[in-house]
């Protein structure tokens, strides 16, 4: 695995589009540092970027080990009127599993472990074909990866159980395990690898052998010409045809991205926030006192207990960001309809911001979960999951899949009418 990418890559595809505005553009040679973008919208077409493979599969590798490592050592341990509990990783899922709620233990268990690891093995796959020139091995893997990137939360969930541990850390004597820094390690090796891998490079690399359509015409879109165009690898797609020919993705499963299903989804999730705000997100029992505690009654306690600015930063991620979210996106919908192409770019921006914030509304699920499987100590002190978990569990999941339906290429068509 000594080869550069660069080197495994011989043209790059001469037709792309784009999956933002849907125009296509007819790609020239592309030198390493340099990237082609979209001339209406400026998404990033294709780039070349100087990494070795052979370092990504190390970085790779380290980090699946370094999980491993985690998943089998004590990571939280804490001391309390004489008791001592610890916790591991899976914990976090297997404890709330244990108190009914298998909905947040399963969407714990797969942002934070199942995923990550997904994602990974599918990058180790994806060089290790490449190297074995096993190229639809490396499409279906690099396709794979694709879809699993945006659930990965693993930052999030080390971000929830810093959180977690200064809402105990006046209650009791905590100690961060070995456990808690191997996984540290993961997802600084994780993140590394995130940002590090040029998805569309490899892209021009597995797909090399793969026919594009060159009759396309740049600068119309394809909607106009009888294409679609693909999301995950961006080739074009002629009408009647279900999957890419390129990565394999299925073309029709993008019928949810539409107005229809994002307003739906928003609805749902609007609908979700109400009980998951109104009611308790978890239950603290200490010495057969039960307090519970909502998700503004858990910032109003950090701020009252000096902790500013966690309580800013909950405050943020778990109140304004899922309301903003939904306010953001319904009017989005609605200034698609009444826009001039010059303030496309302005939507663009906001819709951009609102998809990429979702995901840390997950703070207070993994609070929640941590604090579940940390502290169990019976009548003496322990944590159960609320009614409300569930709930703000559920709608965050739906607004970030009402940000992934929005369809962005309504901006540019009713721009053009």
């Amino acid at each position: 695995m000594s080869q550069k990418v660069r080197n495994l890559t011989p043209t790059e595809p001469d037709i792309l589009g784009c999956p933002r505005c849907d125009l296509i553009s007819r790609i020239g040679a592309v030198e390493i540092g340099q990237k082609a973008e979209c001339p209406r919208c400026g998404y990033r077409l294709l780039g070349k970027s100087e990494y070795r493979a052979d370092k990504l599969l190390a970085y790779s590798v380290t980090a699946v080990v370094l999980l491993i490592f985690a998943l089998t050592l004590d990571f939280i341990q804490y001391d309390s009127s004489g008791l001592t509990q610890s916790m591991t990783l899976l914990d976090a899922a297997w404890q709330l599993s244990y108190f009914h709620e298998k909905l947040l233990a399963v969407i714990v268990l797969l942002t934070v472990i199942l995923y990550p690891l997904l994602y990974l093995f599918s990058l180790i796959a994806v060089f290790v074909a490449l190297k074995a020139r096993a190229s639809a091995i490396a499409r279906y893997c690099l396709r794979l990866s694709s879809h699993v990137k945006p659930w990965l939360m693993v930052d999030v969930f080390l971000l929830g159980t810093l959180i977690s541990l200064i809402k105990i850390s006046g209650l009791a004597n905590v100690q961060l395990k070995l456990g808690f820094w191997l996984f540290c390690g993961f997802v600084a090796f994780l993140l590394v690898t995130y940002y590090l891998v040029n998805t569309m490079n490899l892209w021009s690399v597995v797909g090399k052998q793969i026919k594009t359509l060159n009759n396309a015409k740049a600068g119309i879109t394809a909607r106009e010409q009888g294409y679609k165009v693909c999301e995950v690898c961006h080739r074009l797609v002629s009408f009647g045809v279900s999957d890419c020919p390129c990565c394999g993705d299925d073309i029709d499963r993008h019928w949810w991205r539409s107005p229809q299903a994002t307003l739906a989804l928003i609805l749902a999730a609007t609908l979700l926030l109400i009980p998951a705000h109104w009611l308790p997100i978890m239950e603290t029992v200490r010495f057969g006192a039960a307090q519970p505690s909502t998700i503004i009654g858990g910032v109003i306690e950090l701020w009252q207990s000096g902790d500013a600015p966690i309580a800013a930063i909950v405050f943020i991620a778990s109140l304004v960001i899922p309301v903003a979210k939904i306010l953001a996106l319904l009017g989005l919908m609605a200034l698609a309809r009444w826009q001039t192409p010059q303030a496309v770019n302005h939507r663009l921006v906001l819709y951009k911001v609102t998809d990429w914030i979702g995901r840390w509304s997950m703070i207070d699920i993994f609070v929640v979960a941590i604090l579940v499987a940390l502290v169990r100590s019976g009548t003496v002190m322990s944590v159960y999951p609320g009614a409300a978990a569930i709930a703000f569990g559920a709608a965050v999941v739906l607004t970030m899949l009402a940000a992934m339906s929005f369809d962005t290429r309504l901006f540019w068509r009713e721009a053009e009418k």
